[in-house]
């Protein structure tokens, strides 16, 4: 409703005598933005990382400081207290696949998120499967809950309470929440989706040398080798790619493998899809390999030699 639509409608209103309770509540009611007012003391807010294709999201609402000082151990936030770590509604915690959290494990799923908080020993978080309950509604530690220690640690201030994924693996990272001068964290490991292990007598198939060709060469462009350490197929280009240096072939399905990029021993980055290794095993014939990109186009080719 505009503002002259609404100036015409309340000339309506008092000509039909209207009570001035009434007409107050009218507009009140009529005022431009007043329904849509969400202001609040405590913002919601979502955070989320994936990591392998697992997904975990975290949403709650923000409390700031507002001149309080300290927060944990007053009136705010007693010790001994079991504590959403938020506002409103309790903090809710999802991951879409099952994980691992402070070493505990976490089945995919959804979950209210509550710390107990202590002066002078560790954190525990509790993931309780009633993921829906009001931040005053505090829950008892019991069974039916997942206990997981946090680390607790002294931080810069930070006024409004916040929650961050401060560093990321391969294969896990960390999850921490700040709030006045107060840190905790726990480190979070997701189920790997490829492996660089392989037995050693379904990798023999693959390992030697391979002469390397582009599709569109004449000639050999350098060579590929393939050899199986440490429990699986490592491969290096002559001449070496400076990028890749020595690298793990991952199978991903029969006779095709991605490659791994290793970092002080570490694999920090598979290059799915972006580089898919299919081999053609033919008895009597040399071992055949493609290389090719997401969008398939062929990169490529690499032949065993002799």
């Amino acid at each position: 409703m505009t503002m002259s639509r609404n100036l015409a409608y309340l000339a309506r209103v008092l000509a039909a005598g209207t009570t001035l309770v009434t007409l107050v509540t009218l507009v009140t009611l009529m005022t431009p933005g007043r329904m849509h007012a969400q202001i609040r003391a405590s913002e919601l807010q979502s955070v989320s990382q994936t990591v392998d294709g697992t997904n975990i999201r975290l949403t709650y609402s923000r409390p700031r400081m507002r001149g309080r000082w300290p927060i944990f151990g007053t009136k705010a936030v007693q010790w001994g207290e079991v504590w959403t770590p938020g506002a409103n509604w309790a903090t809710l915690f999802e991951t879409n696949r099952d994980i691992s959290v402070g070493n505990v494990r976490v089945p995919k799923g959804k979950y209210g998120v509550w710390f107990v908080v202590r002066k002078d020993s560790a954190w525990t978080m509790l993931l309780d499967p009633k993921w829906k309950q009001f931040h005053e509604d505090h829950p008892t530690p019991k069974s039916t809950q997942i206990h997981i220690p946090l680390r607790v640690d002294s931080a810069d201030v930070e006024d409004v309470l916040t929650f961050s994924f401060p560093s990321i693996s391969a294969n896990g990272g960390t999850l921490a929440m700040r709030w006045a001068r107060t840190r905790v964290s726990a480190d979070f490991t997701v189920t790997p989706s490829l492996s660089d292990l392989l037995p050693e007598k379904d990798a023999a198939p693959y390992v030697g040398t391979y002469a390397l060709r582009g599709p569109k060469d004449k000639a050999d462009s350098g060579q590929l080798i393939v050899t199986y350490e440490g429990g699986g197929l490592k491969a290096r280009f002559e001449p070496e790619d400076s990028y890749m240096k020595t690298f793990a072939l991952m199978r991903v399905g029969p006779n095709v493998f991605t490659a791994g990029l290793y970092e002080k021993g570490v694999i920090y980055e598979v290059l799915k899809p972006d580089m898919m290794f299919t081999f053609t095993l033919t008895p009597g014939k040399p071992a055949t390999f493609e290389v090719r990109q997401d969008d398939d186009t062929l990169e490529f080719i690499g032949r065993r030699k002799p």
